[in-house]
């Protein structure tokens, strides 16, 4: 208003002086001369033009004084401006131009009722199957403060949500929060999560303040805290400080900066931010355990500050049903809107879902098998396999969900199903030479998880079963084959969530500066979860007791293991004598790893029957008089040094050489047969040298001395 008003005076004021004078001399005026010393008729002439010029000025300030009335009471009667209001304003166009993104505009909260929870719990609870105690228990929770009143300081209530992975706990979440929103008892609908198993070392302390403080400074009433079983221990105790004291002071000083936590290094300055509040908050805590395990983490002061404890349970068949029913139905409508096809999905195709879905993952698993359903459909209609405006219909044809057009079928179905990946993995192990003792523990692996799950189902107590190994043996033996097939046959069989492989060495795991470590271990391990890390020459870690580097990756290693014992396999391999000095090197390691499977080298005739699968695998075929002298001489190899022969390798690399050998042959004898691979062209001359006498021991050899 004050900009207004000093537009309004510079106008009056330049009106004032610019105007023309009355008195002033112009073209058209006679000239006027105040003087006392002409004549009468001259003064009365100029007396006149005075008093002419007088009364100009005085309606000139006369109409002045008018504007100024006028624009006071348009001062007084325009609404009044918020100062709070000008600064979001600002703050907005800041935010947009220093981050290209628009703020979401403030909602005001309006009194609520009982009738509003119910209203809350009625909408929530149609879009969550199968939870409505739990939902019903959520909706209290969010109630309470608003019945109990709120404590200066302090969040509004402290919640612990127990529950399986894919029961719905954080659709319940966002459903209630958005509930609550749309009935203006929230101000915004956003629901942060903060997984605290990202921040593992003291170096993210900024990273984890940052992130913290968005949560807290933000619109949002809800806060959601994941993963605490596996927190670094400083930053629980900050977790823990939020909801048991409502506020937690910070070590250091920081200034915010663009949005961004900086540390002060300047000392004092105006706006420092030295601790952060969690009042008005709502904290919740998810964890797929048991609630004990919030105890564990934080203690029991936190645990008398939580008000509300909700267990989400495993959904029952109903409620598969009726979330597979749903899922349905939204296939059809985006079919219809999107993809412009009528779609009929026959009941075989839901009794399909519901006996391959992934019970690990509950209803997670049947969103990501619709969503599967509904990409093939796009892939079919970009393809014009699928016409426009067609009806389409959804059945299971040789055990997969697929569309039958005339003759051509489209599978629906992108990935295998838990039974198929199982005979998949279950045939490459048939194939694989040797090892029988590795394939029979791979196999008991399934009888006892279908056993576990049989037991949780009649409601019995179930035995959790270490799966860590120590693969032992020569290079070669196949280590690194077993792993992969382990992930998978895993993964099928439940025990894991994705089965994947990451294969990593020291250099992976150790960093080279003070630090860095910790952070970098457990980034690889972040990658592995929900399947295997398969570390080979594992005993590199541990290089004596002054290698510190190699034995923080080994605690990080030991912890992460314990954290994620559910979803995660460490498979270490290496030599077996430097692998038992390994496993000294951590008082943990030894009860973490019960699983010790040694792969022995190969003998001769195992190495001629991988000889045959290398040769077919390429497109050969080897001569039957060969194989007889190839045995032989895998023998007389694998006896003199197995190790340096690299037992499969040594198969692989003699096939090879045979191919070779085999193309000089074929440019003299242009019409032989291209894909045999004859006695002569195996080159069988032995390479490898009698392996290294190691010194003896004295002790050693005292012992067993003493022992005869």
């Amino acid at each position: 208003m004050s900009d207004r008003r000093r537009d309004e005076k510079e106008r009056l004021w330049n009106e004032v002086l610019n105007r023309k004078r009355s008195y002033e001399k112009n073209q058209t005026d006679s000239d006027i001369t105040l003087s006392l010393n002409e004549n009468e008729a001259d003064t009365k002439a100029a007396l006149k033009g005075a008093d002419f010029a007088l009364e100009q000025l005085n309606a000139i300030l006369k109409k002045q004084q008018k504007d100024l009335e006028e624009l006071s009471n348009q001062a007084h009667n325009a609404p009044q401006i918020d100062v709070s209001n000008m600064d979001m304003s600002r703050f907005e166009e800041d935010l947009k131009k220093d981050y290209g993104v628009e703020a979401k505009p403030v909602q005001e909260t309006r009194p609520v009722s009982a009738d509003t929870f119910t209203q809350v719990f009625e909408e929530a609870s149609g879009k969550v199957i199968g939870q409505k105690g739990a939902i019903k228990q959520l909706v209290n929770a969010y109630r309470r403060p608003f019945i109990m009143g709120e404590e200066p300081g302090m969040p509004k209530n402290v919640i612990l949500i127990s529950g399986p992975r894919g029961s719905g706990r954080h659709e319940a979440i966002a459903a209630v929060t958005r509930a609550m929103y749309e009935k203006q008892a929230f101000v915004s609908d956003d629901v942060y999560t903060i997984d605290l198993s990202r921040y593992t070392s003291g170096g993210q302390e900024q990273i984890f303040l940052q992130d913290l403080y968005e949560a807290l400074s933000g619109n949002g009433s809800v806060i959601c805290f994941e993963h605490f079983e596996s927190g670094f221990p400083s930053f629980l105790r900050m977790v823990d400080s939020l909801a048991t004291e409502g506020s937690v002071t910070l070590n250091k000083r920081y200034v915010l900066t663009k949005g961004v936590l900086v540390e002060n290094q300047t000392g004092l300055v105006k706006e420092a931010v030295d601790s952060l509040s969690a009042e008005g908050k709502y904290l919740v805590f998810v964890t797929d355990g048991k609630t004990s395990a919030a105890q564990d983490a934080f203690g029991a002061d936190f645990m008398y500050h939580v008000m509300d404890t909700i267990l989400f349970k495993t959904l029952d068949e109903e409620s598969i049903r009726a979330v597979i029913n749903a899922q349905t139905q939204q296939l059809r409508e985006k079919a219809h809107q999107n993809l412009k096809i009528r779609l009929i999905v026959n009941d075989d195709v839901k009794d399909w879902v519901y006996d391959t879905f992934d019970k690990g993952r509950g209803t997670e698993s049947i969103t990501s098998v619709f969503y599967d359903f509904y990409v093939s459909l796009s892939h079919a209609v970009l393809n014009e396999h699928i016409k426009e405006d067609s009806e389409v219909q959804v059945s299971v044809a040789d055990g997969s969900p697929c569309v039958l057009l005339n003759e051509d079928r489209i599978v629906l179905s992108r990935s295998r199903n838990s039974a198929e990946e199982i005979a998949a993995v279950n045939a490459e192990l048939d194939e694989i030479v040797g090892l029988e003792q590795v394939k029979g523990y791979i196999r008991s692996l399934q009888s006892h998880i279908v056993v576990q799950e049989k037991r949780k189902a009649q409601g019995m107590k179930t035995a959790s079963l270490s799966k860590h190994m120590i693969f032992t043996g020569n290079p070669g033996t196949g280590k690194t084959t077993i792993a992969r097939l382990i992930s998978r046959y895993m993964k099928a069989i439940g025990a894991l969530s994705q089965g994947q492989l990451v294969e990593v060495t020291r250099a992976d795991l150790v960093a080279q500066y003070v630090g860095q470590t910790a952070p970098l271990t457990m980034s690889v391990i972040r990658s592995a979860i929900g399947g295997v890390i398969f570390i080979d020459e594992a005993y590199a870690l541990y290089r004596g007791k002054e290698d510190s580097f190699g034995l923080e990756a080994i605690d990080t290693l030991v912890k992460a293991m314990e954290d994620n014992r559910e979803d995660l396999i460490v498979i270490l391999a290496g030599y077996s004598k430097e692998m038992s000095v390994f496993l000294e090197s951590n008082s943990g390691l030894k009860s973490r790893f019960p699983n010790l499977i040694h792969f022995p080298d190969y003998t001769g005739e195992e190495l001629r029957k991988i000889a045959v699968l290398q040769a077919k695998s390429k497109g050969y075929v080897i001569a039957g008089d060969a194989l007889p002298a190839l045995e032989a001489y895998f023998n007389e190899v694998q006896s003199i040094n197995a190790a340096e022969a690299g037992n499969g390798r040594l198969a692989r690399n003699t096939v090879e050489e045979a191919i070779l050998k085999q193309a000089d042959r074929l440019t003299r004898e242009p019409d032989a047969d291209l894909s045999e691979l004859k006695k002569e062209d195996f080159v069988l001359v032995v390479k490898v040298k009698p392996k290294k006498e190691e010194p003896s021991n004295p002790l050693e050899d005292l012992l067993k001395l003493t022992q005869k």
